[in-house]
C-alpha cells in the first residue's frame, strides 16, 4: 500500500488488519520521496521475486512529494498502477489485486481509476465489520472463482456481492 499521509498509513494498516491480512505480510509505503518515487520499481521488483503471490494493492491517488530542490509535485497513484501493469509480464499482472484510493470520487475520476487500475476504494472510513463485505466483490471480480477457483475467496459471497462486481471492478487488460 502506499500513502503520503502518516494518518492513512496508519489507517491503511488497520484496514488491512480488518480485512484479515496479518502485518508480517503488508509493506506500507510513501514516507517521503524515495518511497512514493520508487514504489514503481519496488512493486514490479516484488511481483516478479513473488512469482506464486496474490498481491493486493491499495494505492493513494494523489501522493504529494517534494524533491530535494523544495519543488512540490503530486503523483497520480492510478498512473502508478498503470504503469506497473504495463511494465509486468501478464502472467504477473494476472496476479495483482490494484485499487485506487482517493477522496476524489466523481463519476469521471472513478472512471479514470477503473481504466488504470482494478477498482475504486473510496478514503471514507469503512467499519471494521464491513471491511469484508466492500473488498469481497471487488476482489470475486477480479478473481472469479470461476477462473481462480474457491481457494482464492476473499470473505463470503452471496448474491449482493455478486452483483455488485459488474459496475464496481472495470479495468483495461494489459
Amino acid at each position: 500500500a502506499i500513502d503520503d499521509s502518516k494518518i492513512q498509513r496508519k489507517l491503511l494498516g488497520k484496514l488491512l488488519e480488518f480485512a484479515g491480512i496479518s502485518s508480517d505480510r503488508t509493506t506500507i509505503v510513501g514516507d517521503g520521496y524515495d518511497e512514493i518515487m520508487g514504489f514503481e520499481d519496488y512493486v514490479v521488483n516484488f511481483m516478479e521475486n513473488h512469482v506464486d503471490n496474490y498481491v493486493f494493492l491499495l494505492v493513494d491517488e494523489n501522493l504529494d512529494v517534494v524533491d530535494e530542490s523544495s519543488n512540490h509535485m503530486t503523483i497520480s497513484g492510478s498512473l502508478c498502477v498503470e504503469n506497473i501493469r504495463k511494465r509486468l509480464p501478464s502472467q504477473l499482472e494476472r496476479r495483482m489485486f490494484a485499487l485506487v484510493r482517493s477522496a476524489n470520487d466523481s463519476s469521471s475520476d472513478i472512471s479514470i481509476y477503473r481504466t488504470r487500475a482494478h477498482g475504486f476504494l473510496p478514503k471514507a472510513p469503512i467499519k471494521r465489520d464491513k471491511i469484508s463485505s466492500v473488498l469481497a466483490p471487488l476482489w470475486a471480480g477480479r478473481f472469479p472463482p470461476s477462473e481462480f477457483g474457491e481457494t482464492l475467496s476473499f470473505g463470503s459471497r452471496n448474491n449482493e456481492m455478486h452483483s455488485m462486481v459488474a459496475e464496481d471492478v472495470a479495468c483495461t487488460p494489459y
